[in-house]
């Protein structure tokens, strides 16, 4: 019986890869599970190919959006077929070479990036201890009508009953996926690795049609918390020149391609919140401030009625060092950005408030960064109540600037907080800067957060 692996965890974890927990490189899950597969990707046509393999008795390889495993001589024959056939065939440093070199391991994945970026038809081979794993070229993303077919299939939307008390749960129920892919390419986000960097959107109609099965099903209560995905406000974006190589839209600076349809926004929300039963639809995913910086009409529209108090952005640090390691925008588009958030906001007769989410310790971040970012964001009058230390997790390149200690652009040596004694120090500068004299109901956020730890 032929074993195939899937999913994120697999999905990120296809090629040697740096593993947090246990603080080592580890090889790929297809090489330690011994399984013959690995769908990689989100993989609905990968699961349709290999299905339709195993009912016709062929062999589980040359499938779009997989990798298969080898040993050395069959390696060897496959390799030579495939550059008989004129495929291109990219060889990656293996796992013993990076373990020998960590300079190594950023090589890996910034080919690992660059061709999954272009969307390339390459095929990626690495040797890890004992075998070796071959990655084919991804699958084309789901065109738009496939999505749409895709999310109208009557989900039960529930959780599964052997358990029944997930978390997340209570945050997912109400929310709805409008749009999949990032071109954002930031580098401790490993979106563009698994979902892919080309943006697809669904229509209004199979959007609405969804809600309308949500609103039936008796479990709804007049909230959709979420019309979103990985960047909420991707929604509805082109590009005018149909596709590039390297798929990295928004930095530095918003690309001139980049096709933006702020109308088909305002349009989507003003009819999901036109269905009887829906009394509030909010967007709750994430949105790119230079994206809304472009489209004012649904700024406007998203602080009048679609945020639940606080809008969520993102700008992760203040300094120009760090920032260009996280592949963000500058500082000063966040500083233009709540000048016209206060603007509209002032307008509308709003109190509404900006959320920004930052990172400490970031490869690269010193506690010098640290201290002059929080210094910067007090200054703007805005309140830090959610953040959270760097982690590494496979498939990013912010991993491997920690593994490396390398610049992801120069190959210069960078600064690392690798010790919890080090991220400590950046994160008591957050907490001292914010949550000690902001007082909520009485206790500070200081304490909120400690009784959060305590009791979870």
């Amino acid at each position: 019986v032929p074993v195939v692996l899937g999913g994120v965890e697999a999905s990120l974890r296809r090629f040697v890869h740096f593993d947090y927990k246990q603080n080592k490189l580890r090889g790929s899950h297809l090489v330690d599970a011994k399984a013959e597969l690995l769908i990689y990707g989100m993989g609905e046509k990968s699961i349709l190919a290999t299905a339709q393999a195993l009912a016709d008795g062929r062999r589980l390889e040359n499938i779009p959006g997989t990798c298969i495993r080898m040993n050395e001589r069959e390696m060897g024959v496959l390799r030579n077929q495939l550059e008989n056939q004129g495929k291109k065939v990219i060889e990656l440093p293996s796992w013993q070479q990076i373990k020998d070199n960590s300079e190594l391991f950023m090589a890996a994945e910034i080919e690992i990036d660059r061709q999954a970026r272009a969307m390339s038809s390459a095929i990626l081979i690495q040797e890890q201890q004992a075998m070796w794993i071959l990655q084919y070229p991804a699958n084309k993303p789901l065109a738009p009508g496939e999505m749409d077919l895709l999310y109208e299939l009557p989900f039960s939307r529930k959780t599964h009953p052997s358990s029944p008390d997930i978390p997340a749960y209570s945050m997912i129920k109400d929310s709805i996926t409008v749009v999949r892919g990032c071109s954002g390419n930031c580098s401790f986000c490993a979106i563009s690795r698994h979902q892919g960097p080309a943006v697809t959107s669904r229509s209004i109609h199979s959007v609405v049609s969804e809600v309308r099965a949500h609103v039936e099903t008796g479990n709804f209560k007049g909230t959709i918390s979420d019309l979103g995905g990985p960047t909420a406000n991707l929604y509805g974006t082109s590009c005018a020149i149909g596709s590039c190589k390297k798929h990295d839209c928004l930095y530095p600076k918003v690309c001139k391609n980049l096709l933006i349809d702020e109308n088909r926004f305002v349009e989507l929300l003003d009819k999901v919140l036109a269905i009887e039963e829906v009394k509030h639809v909010y967007i709750s995913s994430g949105l790119r401030m230079e994206l809304l910086s472009k489209t004012p009409k649904l700024m406007r529209k998203l602080i009048d009625k679609h945020i639940p108090g606080s809008l969520k952005i993102a700008p992760e640090h203040s300094e120009k060092e760090v920032l260009q390691l996280m592949h963000k925008e500058p500082h000063s588009q966040f500083v233009a950005f709540l000048r016209t958030f206060k603007d509209i906001s002032r307008s509308l007769g709003k109190k509404s408030q900006v959320t920004p989410y930052i990172i400490s310790s970031h490869p690269g971040c010193t506690k010098k960064h640290t201290a002059q970012m929080v210094e910067k964001l007090k200054k703007l009058g805005v309140t830090i109540r959610q953040f959270q230390d760097f982690t590494p997790t496979p498939g990013t390149i912010s991993t491997a600037m920690y593994v490396s200690k390398l610049h992801r652009e120069t190959g210069k040596p960078i600064e690392v907080a690798a010790t919890q004694q080090e991220r400590k120090a950046q994160r008591s500068l957050i907490e001292k800067g914010f949550f000690k004299d902001n007082k909520q109901g009485g206790k500070t956020a200081g304490d909120k957060r400690k009784r959060h730890l305590k009791k979870n």
